[in-house]
């Protein structure tokens, strides 16, 4: 098993507002670049056995993953399909409060991709797109368009 990929940011609101955010609102910040459809809406049900999916305006859909644990406001762990013939890999997202707001620690992980050495070369991917992703989260976890 290879090193996971570990990120973290953190944002000026309570980890339960930032759960929050990250689960049931992630339509309303993850980046429009990284969406298979052009006019989509993400979808998380962040329980465990729960969906996270890409809804086209037409009704196709892909399946991002599924939630395998969750425990509010504290960490949410799913799979992550990576596409191209590989199985999903694991993302466990913390949340850990402290008196300036949350600290918020990604740990992406092979997970049951059988990705082997093939894991070094999506890493890369993965840290770009973590990249992009954790920033927009946090600018909205902290921003004024917070529901």
């Amino acid at each position: 098993m290879n090193d996971p990929l570990r990120k973290s940011i953190r944002v000026r609101c309570a980890a339960a507002h930032a759960f929050d955010v990250f689960t049931r609102h992630v339509d309303l910040w993850w980046p429009p670049g990284h969406r298979r459809f052009d006019d989509s809406r993400i979808l998380l049900d962040p329980v465990a056995g729960g969906r996270f999916w890409e809804r086209a305006s037409n009704g196709d859909e892909f399946e991002l993953g599924e939630v395998v644990t969750c425990d509010p406001p504290k960490t949410i762990t799913y799979t992550w399909n990576p596409g191209k013939g590989a199985g999903p890999t694991l993302v466990s997202v913390n949340f850990a409060a402290d008196r300036t707001g949350t600290l918020v620690e990604i740990t992406h992980s092979e997970g049951d991709s059988a990705l082997a050495d093939l894991w070094k070369e999506r890493v890369a991917l993965f840290e770009r797109g973590w990249n992009l992703v954790l920033p927009a989260f946090a600018a909205f976890a902290d921003g004024a368009n917070t529901p």
